[in-house]
C-alpha cells in the first residue's frame, strides 16, 4: 500500500519483530559466523 500510515506501521512492526544474528544462528543450531559470512562469488566458466 502507499498509505502513509500503513507504511509506517509496517515498517514499525517489522522493527518489533527483528531478531538478533545470536537468536537466528541458535534457532538454527548454528555459529554466529556462519549466519553471518557472505557467500564467495561463485566463478563463471567462459
Amino acid at each position: 500500500s502507499t498509505n502513509p500510515y500503513n507504511m509506517i506501521r509496517a515498517t514499525i512492526d517489522g522493527l518489533k519483530h527483528e531478531t538478533s544474528p545470536r537468536n537466528v544462528a541458535s534457532r538454527r543450531g548454528k555459529k554466529v559466523a556462519e549466519i553471518l559470512r557472505k557467500p564467495e562469488a561463485e566463478t563463471v566458466e567462459a
